[in-house]
């Protein structure tokens, strides 16, 4: 996925204040993370930059969506 393909699947989702990714690795600031990331991914081209990018948002997205349920 791109870094536009993520900003539209979390578009209108509310965003919690903070997510647990696993024991121990908490983001504290979800939108924060969110803009980070997405720079990140916009701004680099190399697999191993952005492979785990892509995995930690995919991962973040999961988990919003699976609170929602």
């Amino acid at each position: 996925m791109t870094a536009e393909d993520f900003e539209a699947a979390f578009h209108g989702i509310e965003l919690p204040s903070e997510i647990e990714l696993a024991p121990g690795a908490i983001i504290r600031d979800v939108p924060l993370f969110l803009e980070k990331e997405l720079t990140i991914l916009r701004t680099s081209n190399h697999p191993r930059v952005t492979d785990p990018v892509v995995y930690r948002l995919n991962l973040v997205l999961e988990l919003i969506k699976a609170q929602t349920l």
